[in-house]
């Protein structure tokens, strides 16, 4: 048996065989063929055809019911392109004519075909020359018998209680992870506190990260053992190690159905605060996990991850559906944030400034939207039409300074106008908010809350830039920081202008769902929390036995502190009393 140890994600365990990603890339033989064995070497090209045709009818039978509706278009597109004598004829021709294998022949073509692409002047015909390629490297996966081993729709292996091992994934890999049924992810790279960790907790997906050395220490098939709370990875684990595991594993469950019990009890302090718990999520299936846990609303809907894994941007009237969807099933408040894209959270398809958005400064969030008001606007319109289903609320991400405020607010006036124009209904008075998550829009909280309706801090971004860190290098992210006195300070701050101005404040971040920060951010007058809710009824059985009125002293000494250690040892002073 051996253990790898990286950072963990989630606090629960998964037990299956590894799934290990291989390089995309394909190698290509140049042979020379004899006169005799070209007959034999076409009939080998066209049997690949075939296979490779097969496979996306598997792929086309086997697409989720709710995969979007232009994934059937994108296979069926691909499928003609086997069927094209420009791809299939046009190879058959070299291997005749140049008495070279199939491999070499159909490459050879799909760059003269990826040539004649990049010539062309409209950016969406250039961008098909990733489709001659995608097809290319299919056929040639047949050709090669190479087992191709990658997270895309095209992908039409059984991955039903895998643990897929990689280097890296992005945040759009991650759900397809989960679409796919897969256990758990164990990678090379990554933090706690990325995207794709914060997808991986909402998903209920233990996962391990930054093992650096995972891939070349597991084998496909070995038995893994995924410790998401320990940040453990035990390889072909010995059978008196699997029957503890498996043991732990039933307490957990056990201890998911005590704290079941509690969904009907009001969020209240034993010295009678009332406390908001909310739930973020990432897409319409997650409603049911809000509804399981009972909580106040929706704090948080992350609609990036509509835009995600497709080859184009959802049209209005595929966003208002969805956003209406959600409103209509969560029959609470549901605070919809607008399209937050940039840094780890990347688009399949192109759009303008990407290079750009790469970069966790770049043009990003509220950024690219003002900027591509091409995009915001049928956003905009989309979430305004679903408030007239239910008590919808705006999010603005990444807001830096006064300007992008009014810039956001006169937009959304102006859409209402063309709304009712259009004589579509919307709810004139939707509250908007924004997140505080640059240092810049913390310390300006009293100015922001003047225009604003309610706050809302996004710790992730927060301490990452309030620290000078890239919260998905794991080279410095040992300095990422809930308890750094600047972060704590900006987040009493916030909570103390939201008062002032008589506007709700919440905290959305991932130390909003850690009952480590529980009675830390009561005793800072947080009184509205939005989560994952897979960890909301933990935090609502820390708050059920909280009495704020004993918490001042070690808080204030936690803000106070001269170090982490110090300021840790009175974090868990404040957590035992």
């Amino acid at each position: 048996m051996l253990s790898l140890f990286g950072s963990g994600i989630g606090r629960g365990i998964a037990i299956g065989p590894a799934y290990v990603l291989k390089n995309s890339e394909i190698e290509i033989p140049e042979l020379t063929l004899e006169k005799s064995n070209v007959n034999a070497e076409v009939k080998r090209f066209k049997a690949a055809i075939s296979a490779t045709e097969s496979s996306y009818k598997f792929l086309l039978k086997n697409l989720p019911k709710d995969a979007p509706k232009e994934s059937a278009a994108f296979i069926n597109a691909h499928m003609l392109m086997l069927q094209d004598p420009m791809m299939v004829n046009e190879s058959i021709k070299i291997i005749k004519s140049q008495l070279v294998n199939a491999e070499y022949a159909l490459q050879s073509q799909a760059n003269n075909l990826i040539q004649v692409f990049e010539q062309m002047e409209d950016a969406y015909l250039r961008a098909k020359k990733a489709d001659v390629q995608h097809v290319t490297n299919r056929i040639l996966r047949h050709l090669l018998n190479i087992v191709s081993h990658n997270l895309d729709e095209f992908n039409d292996e059984d991955l039903s209680g895998k643990i897929v091992v990689g280097k890296d994934l992005s945040p759009a890999e991650t759900i397809f992870l989960k679409e796919r049924k897969v256990a758990s992810f164990a990678t090379d790279l990554g933090s706690q506190i990325s995207h794709t960790a914060i997808i991986a907790r909402s998903l209920k997906m233990p996962a391990v990260v930054g093992l650096h050395g995972s891939t070349r220490a597991i084998n496909d098939n070995d038995l893994l053992i995924v410790d998401g709370m320990r940040g453990t990875i035990l390889i072909n684990p010995t059978s008196s190690v699997l029957s503890e595991y498996k043991a732990r594993l039933s307490k957990l469950r056990s201890r998911e159905k005590d704290l079941a019990t509690l969904t009907k009890k009001l969020s209240n302090t034993q010295n009678g605060q009332r406390i908001q718990l909310m739930a973020n999520i990432e897409k319409a299936k997650d409603v049911k996990d809000v509804k399981r846990v009972n909580a106040a609303g929706v704090g948080l809907y992350r609609t990036e991850y509509l835009f995600m894994n497709r080859e184009q941007a959802p049209t209005e009237t595929e966003q208002f559906k969805e956003y209406k969807r959600i409103t209509r099933s969560v029959g609470k408040v549901v605070t919809i944030r607008t399209l937050d894209i940039g840094g780890d959270k990347q688009l399949e398809f192109n759009y303008p400034n990407k290079l750009s958005s790469e970069s966790p400064l770049g043009l990003r969030a509220v950024r690219l939207c003002l900027k591509h008001v091409d995009v915001f606007k049928p956003q905009l319109r989309a979430i305004l039409r679903a408030s007239a289903f239910g008590k919808v609320a705006i999010m603005i991400p990444m807001l830096s300074n006064f300007d992008e405020i009014s810039q956001v607010l006169t937009i959304i006036k102006q859409t209402k106008a063309e709304l009712k124009a259009d004589n579509l209904a919307f709810d004139s008075r939707v509250k908007i908010g924004g997140m505080i998550e640059v240092p810049a829009a913390a310390i300006m909280a009293e100015k922001f809350a003047k225009k604003l309706d309610f706050l809302s801090i996004g710790t992730n971004d927060l301490i990452q830039y309030t620290l000078a860190i890239d919260r998905v290098d794991d080279a410095v992210n040992y300095l990422y920081d809930p308890l750094h006195p600047a972060v704590l300070n900006l987040i009493r701050h916030v909570i103390r202008a939201g008062k002032k101005a008589k506007i709700p404040v919440s905290l959305c971040g991932e130390m909003a769902g850690n009952v480590k920060y529980t009675r830390l951010l009561l005793g800072l007058g947080l009184k509205n929390f939005s989560m994952d809710p897979n960890y909301l009824l933990d935090v609502k059985e820390r708050i059920l036995a909280a009495d704020t009125t004993k918490f001042r002293y070690l808080v204030s000494r936690i803000i106070n502190a001269d170090n982490p250690t110090q300021a840790r040892d009175f974090l868990n002073e404040l957590n035992l009393i």
